[in-house]
């Protein structure tokens, strides 16, 4: 009986406490506050035309024409998404070809965001591709470089090599000089791309990306990523490869964040020995190692081996980037603030290297 009677005297207490906040409220005068409403409103309209306007929320695609949602089908009646960026500076006849491979979970758009390669073009003079994979062939978007097989990766390969093809030919770009770049799941497929159309792409560039050959399974991919390969590295390379790269060789950047808890750093190291043995670099050439930004976010070693004066593999390790694009929008997934600009890093590289004589991508 006792506890009935508490029970009733705290449900009423708490009824007459609901009762005096909400009369509080009601008493409460509230034209002082639509007063001020009213004040700040034509405060906005009387400031001055020069007034700083406000910030769009999506960063710049840049100054040129981009043209996302594409649509390309080849002569076999598969069909692959992509975004063209184009920069006014020039007509693009002639132009230098950039293509970038988005990560998983990203798309073209993001991904042309995050990393600003758009700017670079509108500097550099070069037309910009952007594939997306489709998530009815992989639900996060990943392209399938875990499965470098003619019917998965290997066909996803040659899909983006035919829409290159396609672009080089129907805006007259310079087929001597079209570059392959990706993140992570993109710069897997990026190696694919180059070894398997060497005659088409004339450097390659892969930021965080996994050894090459590797892994033939999604979860043998996971395992690439987190440690790397225990097998000879040079087989692995030609059991996904067009015999001819051997003969024409294949520039590459590699670019890899220290901190990266997705792709272990030591992919790059091995990726590295590939591309060496791939350009007939000899073991005993001695590296040109050199460790820029020292003391900032943006400290990484570069280790460059040589033909000559140019720099034939190039190898960025930097300091304290974790799992994204070095440089980019953070705004954006998998992009980092910090870290020096990859984007740039990728240009300069691809810059001055050519494949003379360039073909046509096998069918």
């Amino acid at each position: 009986m006792a506890r009935s009677f508490t029970n009733l005297f705290f449900k009423a207490a708490k009824k007459l406490s609901k009762l005096q906040r909400t009369a509080m409220r009601m008493a409460t005068p509230k034209p002082a506050r639509k007063r001020a409403t009213s004040a700040r409103k034509a405060a906005a309209k009387a400031a001055p035309a020069t007034s700083t306007p406000r910030q769009p929320v999506a960063p710049s695609l840049g100054s040129g024409r981009w043209e996302g949602s594409r649509q390309f089908s080849d002569g076999q009646g598969r069909q692959l998404s992509f975004a063209r960026y184009t920069p006014v500076s020039a007509p693009p006849t002639g132009m230098p070809l950039v293509v970038m491979l988005h990560g998983c979970r990203q798309t073209a758009l993001a991904f042309a965001r995050g990393t600003r390669m758009n700017q670079w073009a509108d500097a550099g003079g070069f037309m910009v591709l952007y594939p997306q994979q489709s998530m009815t062939r992989q639900v996060q978007r990943c392209w399938r470089w875990f499965q470098p097989d003619d019917a998965h990766g290997g066909a996803e390969a040659d899909l983006i090599a035919a829409l290159i093809q396609s672009e080089v030919a129907r805006h007259g770009l310079d087929p001597e000089r079209v570059y392959v770049a990706g993140l992570s799941a993109g710069a897997g497929m990026a190696a694919l791309v180059a070894l398997r159309h060497p005659s088409l792409i004339a450097a390659v560039a892969m930021h965080s990306g996994p050894v090459v050959g590797d892994a033939h399974s999604a979860t043998a991919g996971i395992s690439t990523m987190r440690r790397g390969s225990v097998k000879p590295l040079l087989p692995m390379l030609a059991s996904v490869s067009d015999p001819a790269v051997f003969q024409l060789g294949m520039p590459a950047l590699i670019l890899q964040g220290q901190l990266d808890p997705a792709v272990a750093p030591r992919n790059a190291k091995q990726l590295f020995e590939q591309f060496r043995a791939l350009n007939d670099l000899r073991p005993e050439d001695v590296p040109v190692e050199r460790v820029l930004g020292l003391g900032t976010d943006k400290a990484y070693r570069r280790v460059d081996l040589l033909r000559g004066r140019k720099a034939v593999l190039r190898l960025c390790e930097i300091t304290r980037l974790e799992h994204a694009w070095s440089g980019g929008d953070a705004s954006e997934k998998y992009h980092a603030k910090g870290g020096p600009d990859a984007s740039a890093l990728v240009w300069r590289f691809f810059q001055g290297l050519r494949r003379t004589g360039a073909g046509r991508p096998k069918s």
